[in-house]
């Protein structure tokens, strides 16, 4: 190799930016001097160079979000162009992928760039290419996880990281958290250099009306005037940022406002109040932003009254249309209600359109939080592959949940919002050859497996269950064994099973599990293999990232198994069976709190300690409590009963002067020594 032939990039490289100063830019300098002080370790034996980075507001002969690489006639200087603030990071980023060899997710999936000496550049100019979506991006919701995890020491690092792996991967646009989580990370974002829009129950960006009003009524009819004094505020503090105005209305909490007002008891009326608070929102929006750029969440029941034609929207608005939350484009299911009005424009219906899209979902019936999304990528691709024939392609916001476990949907819709396409296979392939080069085609036959290993709950090709099935099945039908003393049906697990009496709740159940759970013990075992000491960081991120999910699975499917047979022995009066079965099913769900508890890398220690939504250790409280139950009907109320008809020998069972001599066993102390014997 000629070294004069090169660009050398060494420790020595300046980096310098002439451009007006922003936010976003000098964050992003800043990180590429630290991924340059990871990665090069020698300095250049010639003169020094430099990475000039130019920023040229008026220049239009680059697009929005576009660069370009050039280089100096004798090499001394490369330079990286852009018009905007967007197009500039971008090239950044770049620089520090391309050169230095910095992984889109490498601070999630624990892949530090490999130390060079230097790393010598081929001058050949490069011209960045327009992405397929206009605005693309992730909603951090549900973000449980991540919003009490601290990276060293600090809760705003995450926030950091989770902005520049979206960043990385091409994305300009995020909904930075639910809630009253939102404001805390909004400013991070945009001082990172991106676009914020808004939740779809929280237009604007506003705060919610029954926190700041709590005693009032949450009417627009009634206050009007107090919801367009909490949109204005939230215009005021947002309007010098770049934003996507999320109008409409539902209600205080993520569903429609009239089930808290009965009064809007038809379509008609809900649909014509919706239209007036839009146009009120737009206005107001207008008065202090020119141009202002808005979309409307057609989410649920919006989809059902924007296709009667009961919505009118101001011109202009993106249209943004939902899938089920299992990747399917259809309306989701609420409760029971499962209408599954397909989520696609019509090719006559005038745009602009969009998609908001979810590799995990949190619908307390069946969904993954913990888990990948349940479907396969071929699956996802083809679904917004035919969305963007219908001309949605102005606007794609992915619920990315707590990011981590979402990783391998998250990087491959990503290749689909930048180019429209990509080959779920060859996706794959470099995939797993990235993070597990030493074990790729193990693990490529390992995802599908675990894709095969997931339950079909219902009748749709989308309707598959992430561990959330598993979880919230348990806690609900336990509930009503004791609660209703195993007579009245779980109504809120009519959804999956129909209206059946609770024995024939129990039995779909189990029919649904007992299937599978040799394919997830079987999974678990090969990915067990896989991991063998977890000596290397390959093995570690196998075990921290998959392995984790199967377990979960695996775990959770055996349990709800163990604990439908435990229900079948208790209805047969067999109540030390039932109640050993109650155990099996808590020691298989004690199995994946410990290993939550306990990643191979250091870096993850408490990462899961918030798990308040799939919520396992509820799980495991739950059997625990149902465990006790089951003694208190079969072992009481001595509680001595089992302890002396399987534990006490022979003869002292038939010669007894006191009736125990020591205090009666725990409920581990019973179950252990009974499993002992």
């Amino acid at each position: 190799m000629n070294p004069s032939k090169y660009f050398i990039f060494s420790k020595d490289t300046r980096l310098d930016y002439q451009g007006p100063e922003l936010k976003g830019v000098s964050h992003f300098l800043n990180v590429l001097t630290r991924d340059k002080n990871k990665v090069l370790q020698q300095a250049n034996d010639t003169d020094k160079n430099t990475i000039l980075f130019v920023l040229h507001e008026n220049e239009k002969r680059l697009k929005e979000e576009q660069y370009e690489i050039s280089f100096a006639d004798d090499l001394t200087e490369m330079k990286v162009s852009a018009s905007d603030e967007l197009g500039m990071i971008y090239g950044i980023l770049h620089v520090s992928e391309q050169f230095l060899g910095v992984d889109k997710f490498w601070f999630w999936n624990d892949l530090e760039p490999e130390e060079k000496s230097t790393v010598s550049i081929r001058p050949i100019p490069y011209l960045s290419t327009e992405a397929k979506v206009r605005f693309r991006g992730w909603f951090i919701n549900d973000e449980v996880l991540i919003s009490t995890w601290k990276y060293q020491n600090s809760n705003s690092n995450v926030w950091e990281m989770v902005f520049e792996s979206l960043l990385r991967c091409h994305g300009n646009m995020v909904i930075p958290g639910t809630d009253i989580e939102n404001p805390v990370y909004k400013n991070i974002a945009i001082q990172m250099g991106l676009w914020v829009t808004h939740h779809h129950a929280e237009p604007l960006g506003a705060q919610m009306f029954s926190r700041i009003y709590p005693d009032k009524k949450a009417s627009y009819i009634e206050h009007k005037e107090l919801f367009q004094q909490l949109w204005k505020e939230a215009i005021l503090e947002q309007k010098d940022a770049k934003v996507i105005w999320n109008i409409g209305f539902r209600g205080q909490g993520d569903r429609p406002f009239w089930i808290d007002d009965p009064t809007f008891d038809t379509d008609e009326k809900r649909g014509a109040l919706i239209s007036e608070i839009m146009r009120d929102q737009y206005e107001l929006i207008a008065s202090y932003q020119d141009d202002p750029i808005c979309c409307v969440n057609l989410y649920g029941e919006i989809t059902e009254l924007y296709k009667k034609g009961l919505l009118e929207l101001p011109e202009g608005v993106i249209k943004i249309w939902a899938d089920s939350g299992y990747g399917k484009m259809v309306t989701r299911r609420q409760g029971d209600h499962n209408p599954r009005v397909p989520s696609l424009a019509s090719t006559s219906d005038k745009g602009p359109h969009g998609i908001y899209y979810h590799v995990t979902f949190y619908d307390l019936q069946a969904s993954n939080h913990l888990t990948m999304l349940p479907n396969t990528t071929s699956f996802v691709e083809e679904e917004l592959k035919e969305a963007f024939e219908h001309n949605m392609s102005e606007f794609l916001i992915v619920n990315c949940g707590n990011v981590r476990p979402h990783l391998y949907y998250l990087d491959f819709v990503s290749k689909l919002w930048s180019n429209g396409n990509t080959d779920s296979k060859q996706f794959q392939k470099e995939y797993v050859s990235r993070y597990y080069p030493s074990y790729s085609q193990q693990m490529s036959e390992y995802l599908n497996k675990y894709l095969e290993a997931i339950i079909q709950y219902g009748g749709c090709e989308d309707e598959r269950a992430g561990e959330q099935f598993y979880h919230f099945a348990v806690r609900k039908l336990a509930h009503q064994w004791i609660a209703s003393k195993g007579v009245e049906p779980a109504k809120d697990l009519f959804w999956a099973t129909g209206q059946l009496n609770l024995n024939e709740q129990f039995k779909w159940f189990q029919q649904k599990v007992e299937g599978k759970v040799s394919q997830w013990e079987t999974l678990l075992e090969h990915g067990k293999s896989l991991v063998g000491t977890c000596e290397d960081i390959e093995q570690k991120r196998i075990h921290d990232q998959f392995l984790l999910q199967v377990q979960i699975h695996k775990n959770g499917c055996k349990a709800l198994y163990s604990f439908s047979k435990a229900f079948e022995r208790f209805q047969a009066n067999d109540y030390l069976e039932a109640f050993v079965l109650v155990n099996e099913a808590m020691k298989e769900i004690d199995e994946t709190l410990a290993m939550m508890e306990n990643p191979t890398i250091t870096k993850w220690k408490g990462f899961h300690d918030n798990d308040c939504l799939t919520n396992i250790s509820l799980t495991y409280y739950s059997l625990e409590t149902l465990r006790r139950y089951i003694r208190i009907i079969g072992d009481s109320p001595s509680f001595y009963t089992w302890e002396k008809q399987y534990l006490t020998s022979e003869r002292e069972k038939t010669v007894m002067l006191l009736t125990n001599k020591t205090k009666q066993l725990t409920d581990d102390e019973l179950i252990n020594r009974l499993l002992e014997k």
